[in-house]
């Protein structure tokens, strides 16, 4: 009798997903379900006895997504969790990340480890630069974003204590 009811309310929920997915609101785009709230990006921890122990200076002359002892760049815990601290917009955080930016190889600026990437065909208009202390310390973390769209000629500089515009676009080297 359990295993009935339990199938019941398997197929019910099922059924009501296919019906509330398949709403459109009036100018055809798909509805979520109503109420959901997405998940917050929470930030990585590694596992014990995985984390790093490859230095981040390791990546200088590498693209950011050219595994390293077997990890990306951008999928380092002390990077990824940079990215989350520092660049609040989950769109602005996949664009840096992600696989479809145009990257240069990572680069030293003085004590700083930097990962420069802009939108694909879009160089000039849309970049960013993210630099972490070779030591791995996020205090020293430096994002560096430019969007000629919503800054004109200018970027934003963000670090824990504070976020500033500065002229022009964002360090490649």
């Amino acid at each position: 009798m359990a295993r009935r009811t339990i199938m019941a309310m398997a197929a019910l929920s099922t059924a009501m997903i296919v019906v509330a997915c398949g709403q459109r609101d009036p100018d055809g785009n798909t509805l979520a379900p109503s109420g959901f709230v997405p998940p917050a990006t929470q930030a990585p921890t590694p596992l014990a006895g995985q984390e790093q122990t490859t230095p981040l200076a390791s990546y200088v002359g590498h693209h950011p997504n050219d595994a390293v002892d077997g990890v990306t760049f951008f999928d380092r815990s002390e990077v990824a969790n940079t990215l989350i601290e520092l660049v609040p917009d989950e769109r602005s955080r996949h664009l840096i990340a992600g696989r479809e930016a145009t990257t240069t190889p990572i680069f030293r600026r003085g004590a700083l480890v930097a990962a420069h990437g802009c939108e694909a065909a879009n160089c000039g208009d849309r970049n960013w630069t993210v630099m972490i202390a070779a030591d791995a310390n996020a205090d020293k973390a430096i994002v560096c974003y430019h969007d000629a769209a919503t800054m004109g000629d200018a970027s934003r500089w963000t670090t824990r204590a504070r976020a500033e515009r500065r002229a022009g676009a964002c360090p490649s080297a």
